[in-house]
C-alpha cells in the first residue's frame, strides 16, 4: 500500500443557499474542497465551530467524552477517498497508557462531517489527501467573486467637482 500525500485543510465554515444540502467548505492554498452535509451535521459542526453550550452532550461531545475517558486522543482527521461521490474518511486517535506513554493508535472510519464535528471540538487538524483534492476542490476565486472595492475607479467620475465647489 502507498502512503497518500496529504495536504492540510483550514476549516472555512458552513454556506446554504436554502434550497439545497448545506455544504461545509474546507481550503486548501487556493483549492476549497466542497463537501455536502445534512442539516444535522451541519449544525454539530457550528456548535463545535462556536462552542455552543446545549446544556447536555451531544453526540459528537458524547464521543469526544468517551474517547477523554479512554485516554484516547484525536490526532487528526483525514479524507481520505471520494468514490461515486461519497467521501471517505477516518480518525487517527493515539491511546495513551496511565504514564502518558502511546499504548496503540487507531484508525476508526468516520463520514467526514462526523469527523469535522469531532475535530472542531478537540482542535485537531483535519487533511485530504492530495488525490481527493485533485478531484473534488474547485478554485477559491470560484468561489470568493472580487470585491467591488477592488475594482479601478473610473477615472472620469474622480475628476468630477464635488457640489460644494
Amino acid at each position: 500500500m502507498t502512503k497518500q500525500k496529504l495536504v492540510p485543510l483550514e476549516l472555512l465554515g458552513i454556506t446554504s443557499d436554502g434550497k439545497f444540502s448545506p455544504v461545509v467548505l474546507l481550503k486548501y492554498e487556493d483549492r476549497v474542497l466542497p463537501i455536502m452535509i445534512g442539516m444535522a451535521e451541519a449544525d454539530a459542526i457550528h456548535a463545535g465551530l462556536t462552542h455552543r453550550d446545549l446544556g447536555r452532550p451531544m453526540t459528537h461531545d458524547l464521543i469526544c467524552n468517551i474517547l477523554a475517558g479512554l485516554r484516547g486522543n484525536v490526532k487528526s482527521v483525514v479524507i481520505y477517498k471520494l468514490e461515486n461521490d461519497t467521501f471517505f474518511a477516518h480518525l487517527n486517535i493515539e491511546q495513551q497508557n496511565p504514564n502518558g506513554d502511546v499504548e496503540q493508535v487507531l484508525r476508526i472510519d468516520s463520514r467526514p462531517s462526523d469527523g469535522i464535528a469531532i475535530a472542531c471540538r478537540v482542535n485537531c487538524p483535519i487533511y485530504a489527501a492530495q488525490e481527493v483534492m485533485d478531484a473534488a476542490s474547485t478554485d477559491w476565486s470560484s468561489l470568493n467573486p472580487p470585491d467591488e472595492t477592488d475594482e479601478p475607479e473610473d477615472q472620469e467620475d474622480s475628476e468630477e467637482p464635488s457640489p460644494e465647489e
